[in-house]
């Protein structure tokens, strides 16, 4: 990992972290309830906390980042479709899907994911497409979720 690619990946996590602190406060204030994604996994993290915590912070987003960013920015850019415009394009569709995966039909939680999708797929693109540091963002992105999660 080189210099700006280590720049990329911490104003990436920076920035997921800030958009984390600003979504749990907007949820609260505006009274926004969960989504059953979140639901679920809060459940599954009561009934077995250990094996959740590796499968929410490894796993996960080694699995989402090789299918979200991998796989989907390798079909849509390739030569012929790799200009500036097209990628702007290509993570706004990316943003959607990673979106709509995570969330019911609540529009905050939209807004939220959408976000972060956007941010992960900008992340990947300035990262040379180097998947390695999409996932370390991912990762460093949930951990600190549980983290936020214990202290409040």
């Amino acid at each position: 990992m080189n210099i700006a690619q280590l720049g990329t990946v911490i104003i990436a996590m920076l920035t997921m972290v800030v958009l984390i602190i600003v979504d749990l406060k907007l949820s609260a204030m505006l009274n926004i309830p969960e989504t059953s994604n979140s639901r679920s996994l809060a459940w599954m993290l009561g009934e077995a906390p250990l094996p959740m915590i590796v499968s929410l912070v490894i796993f996960s987003p080694i699995c989402e980042e090789l299918i979200f960013r991998g796989i989907f920015f390798s079909h849509a850019l390739t030569n012929q479709y790799n200009h500036r415009n097209y990628q702007m394009i290509a993570v706004v569709i990316n943003s959607l899907i990673f979106a709509s995966v995570h969330v019911d039909a609540n529009w905050e939680p939209w807004i939220y994911y959408t976000l972060m999708g956007g941010i992960l797929g900008t992340t990947y693109l300035l990262a040379k497409r180097d998947i390695r540091l999409n996932i370390l963002v991912h990762m460093g992105t949930n951990l600190a979720v549980f983290a936020l999660a214990a202290m409040s």
